[in-house]
């Protein structure tokens, strides 16, 4: 009888060490979760750099994971240009980055190209402001279900006028994907190029979404009509803004990509030995190696 007491009073301390080892990690686990949210409701607020007296960027990431584009803030007597408007999940933060640079309200957004860390914010933003993007861009966001595709597309060129300055969108060609642009600002001097220009922790890399039409092959005589332009101020899709001379480079190093790239194709070289090369002597990064099947079969043809 002893025995059964003392194995009863055993069973019942160990359910209650085991209650308090439950309760113990609930709460850890409840306060590390406090601590997250208390981290992400408190993200430092977007920073931004003055370019011109009227330009401004908000800078984005540049880390090749997750990243969010860049966003030109052009200001007029009459309201604002966005080049961009990054994630959906980044509203908030843009919008409380544009007050900062000015009162006046967001009346359009240029879209450089279509994907979701340059075009995120279109659906909010289409409350107030007008959004034009390529035509060839607005279908890959609708054969994709985006949400905000832009109500108004062009095919060449377009130009948005607003307290007597213009920007305008100029489609030179095929690169990262097929319906990116260039996005000019003539009395600054200035280009966005979305994509067709991005630093991965300053490599400026190619990275092709064959998927939606992109081309290495074309991407250098795209670079070219930018160019042409002859911009002083060369805003990238992700990284540090440059200028021509940065963009020149840019533009010979994707030739530089290209000629080694189709060199390896006609060697009949694998996948694994160009990646290889790619990365000792391009220094690609993950992002610049996923779409190399795409790469081999555009330069086997």
């Amino acid at each position: 009888m002893a025995l059964l007491r003392h194995l009863d009073a055993v069973a019942r301390r160990a359910t209650t060490l085991r209650r308090r080892s439950i309760a113990v990690r609930l709460s850890a686990a409840v306060l590390a979760l406090c601590w997250v949210w208390t981290a992400y409701t408190q993200m430092a607020p977007l920073s931004y750099k003055q370019l011109k007296e009227d330009l401004w960027v908000i800078e984005g990431t540049s880390n090749g994971s997750g990243d969010a584009g860049n966003i030109a803030v052009l200001v007029t007597s009459e309201g604002v240009i966005l080049v961009d408007d990054r994630f959906a999940q980044d509203f908030s933060e843009v919008t409380a980055a544009v007050r900062k640079i000015t009162p006046l309200p967001v009346k359009y957004v240029i879209n450089t190209h279509h994907h979701g860390d340059h075009t995120g914010g279109n659906a909010q933003m289409l409350a107030g402001a007008r959004v034009l993007i390529q035509a060839n861009a607005r279908r890959h966001m609708i054969q994709a279900d985006m949400p905000g595709a832009p109500p108004i597309t062009f095919t060449q060129e377009a130009s948005v006028f607003l307290g007597g300055k213009e920007v305008r969108a100029v489609y030179t060609g095929r690169g990262h994907t097929d319906g990116d642009v260039t996005v000019y600002i003539p009395h600054d001097r200035a280009v966005h190029l979305g994509d067709l220009m991005a630093g991965t922790n300053g490599v400026t890399n190619p990275v092709m979404d064959y998927a939606n039409g992109a081309s290495l092959k074309a991407w250098p005589a795209t670079l070219d009509g930018a160019l042409q332009l002859d911009p002083e101020i060369v805003i990238p899709g992700h990284g540090a803004v440059t200028d021509k001379a940065g963009l020149l480079a840019h533009r010979n190093k994707i030739a530089a990509v290209l000629q080694r790239a189709a060199n390896l194709v006609r060697e009949n070289k694998s996948k694994d030995e160009i990646g290889k090369t790619m990365v000792s002597e391009f220094d690609f990064k993950p992002i610049n190696l996923r779409p190399l099947d795409g790469l081999m079969a555009e330069l086997k043809n």
